[in-house]
């Protein structure tokens, strides 16, 4: 009897085809973002269920939902193609360094805090390495290294660390900035406790320094009141400045906010975090991306640990 789960003519693009319908939740999206005809992705897909005589896909009001033969194939699938782009990768680093793509991920804020003149240097030294850089809360950047939208990111840890490995080259702090005309601006240091009662402006959900805020807060028994939220720093500031609210957020961006109607003020007792450049632990890093880590260590004074860019 023949075995019905034999692999015989499946290749790389019927899996990527299947798998960039499952990310994309449907056919549609999946065409534009492949570039191929949804009957064409559709054929592809008809003939992996053929060949595996099974039901991969059911089509949805709102998109597509795997069967459980399904989600078998897409966790293997997922697999399979970090595996063949980091064949790529390494046979393309065999033959040069000096091209190639480099798919970097950083959250917005902290990107242009610390990695402008990084990515100067970088493009001095390595101009023929066409450098991506794809912007993403901090929450998001884990997905965009596992299903390989990125292979480096700059992350707040802690990070799971079964699937990352981590590199620190900070360790930043939470700074109160507020209305000069607030109660608090003229303060050297406040309490967290003082801001039991106030109004917060925040960043966004998807931004992981939400969660260090609200452990802070939740530490000193209260729940911070947000009165509004913005993924951009100078909306944030704009917010700050009518005197809609105070936020808490990082110190180093604070440093950066210069103006005659904001005050900055220090936290006691200090909420310290750190961050990191972080790398999926299966991936091969190509020698683009240890250029890029390397480079980053010398910019921004860290020591490179060997062990994350073997």
């Amino acid at each position: 009897m023949p075995n019905r789960y034999q692999v015989n003519s499946m290749d790389i693009k019927a899996l990527r085809y299947f798998s960039e319908v499952v990310r994309q939740n449907g056919f549609r999206r999946a065409s534009s973002t492949l570039h191929v005809t949804q009957p064409a992705i559709s054929r592809v897909i008809g003939q992996l269920e053929e060949e595996f005589e099974v039901t991969l896909l059911i089509r949805e009001p709102r998109g597509v939902k795997l069967t459980a033969e399904g989600e078998v194939l897409y966790r293997h699938a997922e697999t399979i193609l970090r595996q063949a782009e980091n064949l790529v990768s390494e046979l393309r680093d065999l033959r040069s360094m000096v091209t190639g793509v480099l798919r970097i991920g950083l959250p917005p804020m902290t990107g242009s805090t610390f990695f402008g003149n990084v990515i100067t240097e970088f493009r001095r030294r390595y101009p023929g390495i066409q450098l991506h850089i794809a912007e993403y809360g901090s929450n998001q950047l884990e997905s965009a290294l596992a299903d390989g939208r990125v292979e480096i990111a700059a992350a707040m840890l802690p990070v799971d660390a079964n699937a990352f490995q981590t590199q620190t080259f900070v360790q930043d702090r939470l700074a109160l900035l507020c209305n000069r005309e607030h109660a608090l601006a003229t303060r050297r240091k406040v309490s967290l406790d003082e801001l039991a009662h106030e109004t917060f402006v925040a960043l966004s959900e998807d931004f992981k320094i939400n969660d260090v805020i609200d452990k802070a807060c939740r530490s000193r028994g209260f729940i911070p009141s947000i009165a509004g939220r913005s993924s951009h720093l100078d909306l944030i500031v704009s917010m700050v400045t009518s005197g809609m609210g105070i936020a808490l957020l990082p110190e180093s961006i604070t440093r950066k906010t210069r103006s005659t109607r904001l005050a900055v003020v220090s936290v006691d007792p200090v909420v310290a975090y750190e961050l990191a450049l972080v790398r999926p632990r299966a991936a091969y890093l190509s020698r683009g991306g240890r250029a890029w880590v390397e480079i980053a260590g010398k910019v921004l004074g860290f020591e490179v640990s060997p062990s994350f860019i073997e």
